[in-house]
């Protein structure tokens, strides 16, 4: 593993204003929460336990390109699972590069099991502007075809 060089943690930058939603709520209500609070995605829980993710993709993939009704379609049925998550002691620099590998821009933070936060690339790009570098790989992994990366 990579020497870690940052002593900023996920802590310090996470948001705590979560927007979450249950694995049986409807789908248009989540949409309702994460408009009104204008957010790209909703942290899915059971019992303070991060149990998936749902973004503005998921809803498009999941629910629009298919003709569903989103007041039909549950949470659980619209959500990402299994879910990317990071320790809330963890450095900017793990959560950066635990993003590149994953391929994720949203990172919901737990602590003992129990979701605490969330950090995005937006969050890292505020926190350390060193870690652009990580974030340039997300954008490369991403958004440039395999056959271009070896340019």
């Amino acid at each position: 593993m990579a020497r870690t060089t940052s002593v900023i943690r996920v802590f310090d930058f996470m948001s705590t204003d979560l927007v979450t939603a249950r694995t049986s709520e409807p789908l248009n209500e989540a949409v309702q929460k994460m408009l009104r609070r204008d957010v790209g995605c909703i942290v899915v829980t059971e019992n303070q336990s991060v149990v998936g993710i749902i973004t503005k993709g998921d809803v498009l993939r999941k629910a629009f390109l298919k003709g569903l009704d989103a007041r039909q379609v549950t949470a659980k049925n619209a959500m990402s699972s299994p879910v990317v998550t990071v320790d809330h002691d963890a450095t900017i620099e793990e959560a950066a590069r635990l993003m590149s590998t994953k391929n994720v821009s949203k990172l919901p933070v737990v602590k003992e099991g129990n979701l605490v936060g969330i950090i995005t690339s937006t969050d890292i790009i505020r926190a350390e502007p060193m870690q652009v570098g990580y974030l340039q790989e997300l954008v490369r992994a991403r958004f440039v075809p395999h056959e271009m990366r070896a340019l």
